[in-house]
């Protein structure tokens, strides 16, 4: 029975969550990517702006693809975003596949996620809203909204 219910456990998991979790360095090892995060400069005063209002208890988790045009577009302005601000502002990044496996499913059921890139935030472990696929004005200005 203890066996029955450890691999449900597992299958559990792989279904609800099919993401891995990627780095910095991962994500900017393309040179696409890596381009449009060098050329990007968001504008100062907004940087001087966002970094008064992160504060310590921001988390941000960031699930991505890297066959994604749209997560190619946006990710690395995100990450230069995150650069500046240089605060304790926690940020995971998932990269999720392109097509489900037998085991899994395509995305991160549990937490909604539908489509790639979404950014969500969570203040105090509780989340005060997204970016998804791309942001409605722009990604500084979007990042501003939701911290304000």
């Amino acid at each position: 029975m203890k066996k029955f219910l450890f691999t449900l456990f597992i299958l559990m998991v792989a279904v609800t969550f099919a993401a891995d979790r990627v780095d910095r360095a991962q994500i900017l090892k393309d040179e696409g990517w890596k381009q449009i995060y060098i050329t990007y400069e968001p504008d100062s005063s907004f940087i001087d702006i966002l970094k008064s209002k992160v504060g310590d208890n921001l988390k941000i988790d960031v699930y991505l693809a890297f066959w994604c045009g749209d997560s190619k577009r946006n990710v690395p302005l995100f990450l230069k975003i995150i650069d500046q601000i240089s605060s304790g502002v926690k940020v995971n990044y998932y990269s999720v596949e392109r097509k489900p496996t037998k085991d899994t499913k395509y995305f991160v059921e549990k937490l909604e996620v539908e489509r790639v890139p979404t950014f969500i935030f969570y203040r105090d472990d509780k989340e005060i809203g997204r970016i998804i696929e791309n942001p409605k004005s722009n990604m500084l200005e979007d990042f501003l909204e939701i911290v304000f």
